[in-house]
């Protein structure tokens, strides 16, 4: 019977396709039978005419069709009382798109489509097929300084997926753009960030108003878009599981959003990336879980005629086993770098990481160890990158546009960096109905590498990464590096000591809390973390002088449900960052010192370092007028300014509105 359907599916797509090109009306989908055709092919077109018209998936024996994907209209008007002078949007700015000019969709530095429209469909019981479309706008509103608004375009992605299954195995490939693919920590995956959860309803999908924020209460892992340990991919995705044997076989071959910057991808820049891995699950009575063996390798040129070559390769094998009441997880791998800048360089990484659950802790706790070499890099996994060998977009991207060089990053709990080895550690424990969760990181480089660190702004962090995004020497004293919904800063270390190591340490403390208030449930999210990069390793953080720099970060949401359909929101934001006398400093007139243009010590200024406050105060509403649609609308107050260098200074407001329907 199926072989039978499958064959009238096939020959009846044929004749569509064939009717379609040789005598279909375009504009109005009426079919021409010319009187010249002969009996039979008029037949034909009656029948297939008949079919397209009354049922179509009928006519081609498909038995469901299921509809999904979202609609959204954003828009984002911004404005600016006091900004830096190189912001490249206007004082006062209106636009229609999350994040202005970018390669949309093929590129997580691209913000979110306006349509996504999933086909899916089981013409056969064994098999079944999807096709996914997106489109997304740019008009960002006018350019600074100028009376012209910058120009208007689109972006559009198709792709399509198939999968087959005969029992004992599984097959599906996707083809297109965007895949969304993961293969390991190591090779293709993608660094988690914690964003803030005032900002980010316009990329918080498929869910409405209060539940998302009843899910930011009671999930233990809730970090947001990056989150999703996955990078998007132009190209193919094929998945093989042979279930009686308990192996998958994963490969991706394409170009990866970190393989080209949109200017060589639009011409066509030789570069791809592929990568493949094999898993094996383990069932026994102690054990459970799984291993797995990678290889990653991006292949690319360093121009179009030369033929040099611009290779990053890793091998590497990870498990992920409960052994009784433990969690472990680990994975280990060697990396080369072949490009002009480092010929043939090797790199070993590693890390273990242990859970423990309620069964045998009260306070469920997680401890991971790692050490990754300066060699060890891939720019499409989850290892922050400080190596200047290996670039966003190619080894010609200049570095004041490489969004992926984080030299000497301040990370969060959790997040990985390569030059570093040390432990992140994490617990977490309920009083009732407050949740508690303790982060604490500490680590220390392997080699003296470079005379600048790297800090994140966490307060106004999306809104400030808009201001001139993708250039990594931005504000008045070209040190902001922004990329998608994230804002950097880059600080110099000015004297001239290089017989030591730096050391990392980040405590964070997120309490969460939900309760009645006017027979209303109310959450409460209030999020802490104190972050220093000092001289030497260190256990806890060194808030004090001792460190080059030290940031306090404390944001506080409130998420109350006003109504069936009605929640209201409120953001309280505020971050302090503080340099030593060994970092940049500012004469008397807030100007940087610096010789021969670069960034010196002067005893008359020693107590003029970076002296940052800034705060970010927040309302919002949301209304689902149904249970798949709302519109979700935020206003903010932003203030940022430094003490010594007055030229870093910013003001103004920011007000989002967004409808979103999803189906």
């Amino acid at each position: 019977m199926e072989k039978k359907l499958f064959k009238d599916v096939f020959v009846r797509l044929v004749l569509l396709f064939l009717l379609g090109t040789l005598s279909a009306d375009p504009y109005h989908g009426i079919v021409r039978t010319p009187s010249s055709s002969p009996y039979w092919w008029k037949k034909v077109q009656q029948r297939i005419a008949l079919d397209t018209a009354y049922s179509l998936p009928a006519g081609l024996g498909l038995r469901e069709i299921k509809v999904s994907g979202t609609v959204r209209f954003i828009s984002i008007y911004r404005n600016m009382s006091t900004y830096y002078n190189d912001m490249i949007t206007s004082n006062r700015n209106i636009s229609f798109v999350d994040y202005p000019l970018t390669n949309i969709g093929a590129n997580n530095n691209g913000g979110f489509p306006m349509l996504e429209l999933n086909l899916a469909s089981h013409p056969l019981s064994k098999m079944q097929f999807s096709v996914g479309y997106s489109f997304a706008s740019s008009l960002t509103g006018q350019l600074a300084d100028t009376a012209t608004s910058r120009q208007a375009s689109s972006r559009q992605n198709l792709r399509f997926g198939g999968k087959w299954n005969t029992g004992p195995v599984r097959v599906s490939i996707d083809a297109g753009g965007i895949l969304w693919s993961r293969i390991s920590r190591f090779t293709v995956g993608f660094t988690e960030y914690r964003d803030n959860y005032f900002d980010r309803v316009p990329w918080d999908w498929y869910r409405n108003s209060f539940l998302r924020y009843e899910e930011y209460y009671g999930l233990s892992t809730n970090i947001g878009a990056e989150a999703a340990g996955r990078t998007p991919l132009l190209g193919a995705v094929a998945n093989t599981e042979i279930l009686p044997w308990g192996i998958k076989i994963t490969s991706i071959y394409g170009r990866t959003s970190r393989n080209t910057t949109v200017g060589n991808a639009l011409g066509y820049f030789p570069s791809y990336t592929h990568a493949h891995r094999i898993e094996k699950n383990i069932f026994t009575r102690r054990v459970s879980g799984k291993v797995g063996l990678n290889y990653y390798s991006k292949q690319a040129e360093t121009d179009l005629s030369k033929g040099i070559p611009d290779n990053n390769q890793i091998v590497s094998g990870d498990f992920s086993l409960k052994i009784r009441k433990l969690k472990f997880a680990s994975e280990v791998g060697v990396s080369s770098i072949n490009n002009p800048r480092n010929k043939n360089g090797k790199g070993f990484g590693a890390f273990l990481k242990t859970e423990i659950d309620r069964t045998i802790s009260p306070i469920p706790v997680s401890l991971e160890l790692y050490h990754i070499d300066y060699n060890m890099a891939s720019i499409d996994g989850s290892i922050m990158n400080s190596n200047t060998t290996v670039n966003d977009g190619g080894f010609g991207t200049e570095f004041i546009y490489d969004n992926m060089l984080l030299m000497n990053i301040a990370q969060q709990v959790g997040q990985i960096a390569n030059n570093r080895q040390g432990f992140s550690f994490l617990g977490e424990g309920n009083v009732g109905k407050l949740k508690m969760q303790l982060g604490w990181a500490a680590s220390q480089e392997l080699e003296n590498k470079y005379d600048t660190i790297t800090i994140q702004h966490r307060v106004n962090s999306f809104s400030r990464s808009r201001f001139r995004p993708w250039f990594q020497a931005g504000g008045n004293y070209r040190r902001i590096k922004s990329f998608w919904l994230t804002t950097f800063e880059t600080i110099s270390i000015t004297d001239t000591i290089s017989d030591y190591k730096k050391g990392f340490n980040t405590l964070e403390l997120f309490l969460k809390y939900k309760f009645k208030l006017f027979n209303r449930d109310l959450v409460v999210l209030n999020f802490n973390s104190m972050s220093t990069i000092q001289e030497g390793f260190s256990f806890i953080p060194a808030y004090s002088n001792r460190a080059f720099v030290r940031m306090w970060f404390e944001d506080l949401t409130l998420a109350y449900k006003a109504g069936k359909r009605y929640n209201l929101v409120a953001n309280v934001g505020l971050e302090s960052v503080k340099g030593n006398s060994r970092t940049n400093l500012a004469n008397e007139n807030g100007e940087e010192v610096k010789e021969n243009g670069r960034p010196v010590y002067k005893e008359a200024y020693k107590n003029n370092s970076i002296d940052q406050l800034g705060t970010a105060l927040g309302v919002g509403i949301d209304y689902d007028f149904s249970n798949n649609a709302g519109i979700h609308l935020r206003h903010k107050w932003m203030n940022h300014r430094d003490y010594n260098f007055t030229e870093d200074v910013f003001r103004g407001t920011e007000t989002t509105l967004e409808l979103k329907i999803f189906f």
